[in-house]
């Protein structure tokens, strides 16, 4: 679970500290694939992901819909032949840092796999299930009029959902959904809980191959850091966990600069 990209460090230096550990450098990202790549990884889209095929196969997702997809990612996959799974902020189509419909349908052409993010990235959390049942109603229809092809994957905006989002999508017509929590994905997967895994940019080729490989020790690691963080999130209240977040993410980086958040936990 990728988020943005940018050219150089220089310009992640830009970015505001609460955003910044989310975002890579092209040659960070270039190191990543090259790990997969020799690890013998085969990159394959999220609708696939259940099937049966050989070797160890792995999704790129790719959350939010930044400009970055279209620049960075899409060049630097399409020349491997492999594909991504871009999940989308419907209502952002188009706006100052995001893809237009131009780049868009130019990714879809290519091969790239286009899903939801919701339409307006709320806190899911916030919301009643009709509100729910909004957003991703709302971005499906948006997407699939934009595209001109049907939109059936979607992802979790925010990192944190009702237990029964699952039905919802499923009557908004989507096939599956991926959530924030990390695993491993098999044929017995809810294809409504499918599991991601955050990559950041201080995310080491080694942890990204051991994931590949399924390593015990690295995949009970990652779980143990969810359960943690979702425990502490339950005893001091999402709110008070978010502030604290940001006020330790503010004083380890130093000041913010003109670039927003829109993202994560």
């Amino acid at each position: 679970m990728y988020h943005d990209f940018v050219s150089d460090e220089a310009a992640r230096a830009r970015v505001s500290p609460a955003h910044r550990p989310y975002v890579l450098t092209s040659a960070r990202f270039a190191e990543h694939l090259d790990a997969l790549a020799a690890a013998g990884g085969q990159a394959c889209a999220l609708a696939d992901a259940q099937s049966a095929g050989p070797g160890r196969r792995f999704v790129l997702s790719i959350d939010d819909g930044s400009a970055s997809d279209f620049s960075v990612a899409f060049p630097m996959l399409q020349a491997r032949g492999w594909t991504g799974c871009f999940f989308i902020i419907a209502g952002q189509v188009g706006a100052p840092g995001y893809v237009g419909w131009r780049e868009l349908r130019a990714m879809a052409d290519g091969g790239m796999e286009i899903g939801s993010h919701s339409l307006t990235h709320p806190h899911m959390q916030r919301l009643a299930l009709p509100d729910i049942e909004r957003e991703f109603r709302e971005s499906k229809r948006v997407l699939e009029d934009g595209l001109g092809r049907p939109v059936t994957v979607a992802s979790l905006p925010r990192g944190t959902a009702p237990p029964d989002i699952g039905a919802v999508l499923a009557d908004c017509g989507y096939d599956m959904f991926c959530t924030s929590e990390p695993g491993l994905c098999d044929r017995r997967t809810d294809r409504y809980h499918v599991p991601r895994i955050a990559v950041k940019s201080g995310t080491s080729t080694t942890f990204m191959q051991r994931v590949l490989e399924g390593r015990a020790v690295t995949m009970a690691s990652l779980k143990c850091g969810y359960l943690l963080k979702a425990m502490g999130k339950r005893v001091i209240g999402m709110e008070r966990w978010r502030r604290v977040r940001g006020a330790i993410i503010g004083s380890a980086s130093g000041p913010v600069e003109s670039q927003q958040p829109r993202d994560n936990q």
